[in-house]
């Protein structure tokens, strides 16, 4: 039996993380994923979908390129989202070998298959039925996208976002209906619709993008209809058929019916963890009513030599969240102080033209949690560099205790405004008053700008508005 102090299941951006880390830190690490290094996120996430966007961004830019001055025949210009595609897969290609890359640098024993528990300290292969043992597990075996039930998967133009990173059929005359307007439907509605693909978005709730604040859904709304993308929200999917090769999707919104028909469907409807066949009872771990594994601030199980990370815990399913935790739990095993993760504080991006990055409160979880709260604003058409860029939708949003000014959520809508977020997020986490980021000398012309004049806002009054 191999003896380890660390096995982490699962290989995505929590499990590699934490195995380097753990490595670099002196522990003799194994890490066990039955796939793809890099997981779902690298894979078949959050990568691919970011160069799907970049091809997305490029082909707007050459569409109006005649307000940069800029001629030629634009009978010329051919779309091949096969192509597009298939730079999505190199791109995820590159990554994942630099992940083997890394993993192989730092000494660590990769098992390439399934494995689950057999106690608090010791896993078992499932192929080879090898038994390894270890001080600590961490399991780290993400989630899967939700099927919505009664959809016919077997059809290819029925899909979830798995399904739609490996199409490569996307004609400027398709129409396409995407449910769920969360963040990855709303993703991939942005870039179909950059290659004329006729959209529409289906959310349940009242407003797109419900999680993130009321003014950031309502701009997201404007933006995407400017750009020809329907958007119906309140509406309940009562069922999906296939009449004459189209796809019929019927609605339902205050008593009322509604059909609508696409030639594709992509069903986002949040997603699951993958707890199969892990052994969770052997090690007297038990699943959530919300199907996740519950951890307490150390990030351990209820079986406390067992610990889990990413979207296994159902705290928020996003690739930094599960690497953070990582580390964290790396730290928990040395012996070193623990950061407890504050959820509301990470940063959450949305990659949609154009895009939407936050992090805390909205306005209206301020004022539920008690807080006197103090708004300011400042629209990115004020913004010289976003003027420079000719990429103008969008604001900044501060959201401030109204006594003392300290910062308790930061909004943005703009081109490349994932970027910036960081610094916001930092701004909370070191309790940052509005009067500071004011203060904070911001370079120009820049976007980062608009962040200084939302922040004047909220002291007095922004300066260029």
């Amino acid at each position: 039996m191999k003896q380890y102090d660390l096995i982490i299941i699962g290989g995505g951006p929590g499990g590699y993380v934490t195995a380097i880390y753990a490595a670099q830190n002196g522990l003799k690490t194994a890490l066990i994923e039955a796939q793809d290094l890099g997981g779902t996120c690298l894979n078949w996430g959050c990568i691919p979908t970011k160069a799907l966007a970049k091809n997305a961004e490029v082909l707007r830019t050459v569409l109006t390129a005649k307000e940069y001055g800029i001629s030629f025949d634009y009978s010329q210009i051919k779309a091949d989202y096969a192509l597009a595609q298939k730079r999505s897969r190199e791109v995820s290609g590159k990554l994942n070998k630099g992940v083997q890359g890394l993993l192989k640098k730092n000494k660590i024993d990769v098992f390439k298959e399934r494995a689950k528990l057999v106690s608090g300290t010791s896993v078992e292969l499932t192929t080879s039925e090898e038994i390894l043992a270890a001080k600590n597990i961490v399991l780290a075996t993400g989630a899967h996208p939700f099927k919505i039930p009664g959809f016919d998967y077997q059809n290819p133009n029925i899909m979830t976002s798995r399904g739609a990173l490996e199409m490569t059929d996307l004609k400027a005359s398709d129409e396409v209906v995407v449910i769920g307007a969360g963040a990855i439907g709303m993703e991939f509605a942005s870039i179909w619709a950059s290659y004329g693909a006729q959209v529409t978005v289906i959310e349940m709730l009242p407003r797109i993008l419900p999680n993130e604040d009321e003014a950031v859904s309502e701009e997201m709304t404007r933006a995407f209809k400017k750009r020809g993308i329907k958007v119906k929200t309140g509406y309940k999917v009562t069922s999906v058929s296939i009449k004459d090769k189209k796809i019929e999707v019927n609605l339902e919104k205050n008593g009322k019916n509604e059909k609508i028909t696409g030639d594709k469907l992509l069903a986002s409807a949040g997603v699951r963890a993958n707890t199969e066949n892990l052994g969770l009872e052997s090690a007297g771990i038990k699943i959530n009513q919300r199907g996740f594994l519950d951890i307490n601030d150390q990030f351990q199980t209820s079986c406390t030599t067992v610990y889990a990370i990413g979207d296994l815990t159902g705290k928020l399913a996003l690739a930094h969240v599960a690497s953070a935790q990582g580390l964290e739990v790396v730290h928990q095993i040395l012996g070193k102080s623990v950061k407890k993760i504050n959820y509301t504080n990470i940063p959450r991006c949305t990659y949609t033209y154009p895009e939407v990055a936050s992090v805390g409160l909205t306005e209206e979880q301020a004022k539920n949690e008690g807080y006197k709260v103090k708004v300011g604003e400042f629209p990115l058409l004020a913004n010289g560099k976003s003027l420079a860029m000719n990429e103008t939708a969008g604001f900044v949003k501060i959201i401030a205790d109204e006594k003392y000014h300290e910062i308790l959520g930061i909004h943005l809508v703009g081109a490349h405004v994932t970027e910036l977020i960081a610094a916001a997020a930092g701004y909370i986490d070191l309790e940052f008053t509005a009067d500071d980021i004011a203060q904070i000398i911001h370079p120009h012309p820049s976007v980062s700008e608009a962040i200084m004049e939302a922040a004047h806002a909220v002291v007095s009054q922004a300066i260029h508005i």
